[in-house]
C-alpha cells in the first residue's frame, strides 16, 4: 500500500478543501471566494497564501517548491489543486 504522500489525489477534492479552508480561515464573512476566483484580487496576501500552502502540506502531504510559486499555479484554489494533483501523480510514477 502506498504511503499517504504518494497516494493519488483528485483535483476536485483538493479544490473543495482549499476553497473551504480559505473561506473559513482567511476571508471575511460575506466575502467568500469561489474555486476560480483570483486569490490576489480577492485579498489573499502573501501571509495568507503561506497559510494555504501549509494547509496543503498538512492535508495532502505535498509542499509546493518555491520555484513553482508562480501566478499560474497559485492564482486560484483550482489552479493550486490542479498543480498539486498533477505533481503528486508525477511523483507516484517516479517511485
Amino acid at each position: 500500500m502506498p504511503s499517504r504522500a504518494l497516494q493519488a489525489i483528485d483535483a476536485g477534492d483538493v479544490t473543495v478543501a482549499v476553497t473551504n479552508f480559505i473561506n473559513a480561515t482567511i476571508m471575511a464573512r460575506g466575502h467568500a471566494v469561489q474555486p476560480d476566483d483570483d486569490l490576489e484580487a480577492a485579498g489573499v496576501d502573501s501571509m495568507a497564501l503561506l497559510k494555504v500552502l501549509l494547509f496543503i502540506e498538512a492535508e495532502f502531504g505535498f509542499w509546493i517548491p518555491d520555484e513553482d510559486l508562480v501566478d499560474a499555479n497559485v492564482r486560484s484554489s483550482r489552479a493550486l489543486a490542479t498543480y498539486v494533483a498533477r505533481h503528486r501523480a508525477h511523483s507516484r510514477l517516479r517511485s
